[in-house]
């Protein structure tokens, strides 16, 4: 392939702020044990676990002799099975719901994780009581 205008092949890297290595000062030896012990040295951002749980509402059933089932994907902090959580409905509403329940394809879960993609079972709310957008938060 030809170069592109300006010169270039368009195959630049991109740098982010977690690519110090790719800010590397000229004169610094780009020796394979300097790099591997820098690699070593520099660990990769773990997500922020001390904010609390976040979940928004994408769908809801209703399950006969169950009750009624959120699913969508934790966003942020855990959910541990028993715990009781804030239900924020769009309009405003507000209201503690009990999790009895806690599945992942058809998996029963104690602790739903971040980035999970969940299904919760609530106690003592019915399908009227939540809605698509709404957010369960801990």
């Amino acid at each position: 392939m030809g170069a592109r205008e300006g010169g270039g092949t368009g195959d630049a890297p991109v740098a982010s702020a977690a690519m110090s290595w790719l800010r590397r000062k000229q004169d610094e030896s780009l020796d394979p044990q300097v790099l591997l012990a820098q690699a070593q040295v520099e660990s990769p951002p773990q997500p922020a676990t001390a904010t609390g749980f976040r979940f928004t509402v994408e769908d809801v059933f209703s399950i006969k002799g169950r009750g009624t089932v959120v699913t969508g994907q934790v966003e942020a902090g855990q959910l541990r099975k028993g715990s009781t959580v804030r239900l924020v409905r769009t309009t405003g509403e507000q209201r503690d719901v009990t999790v009895t329940g806690i599945e992942a394809f058809r998996k029963v879960l104690d602790v739903a994780e971040p980035g999970a993609n969940v299904g919760l079972l609530l106690r003592d709310v019915g399908r009227e009581d939540v809605g698509r957008g709404d957010q369960l938060l801990g």
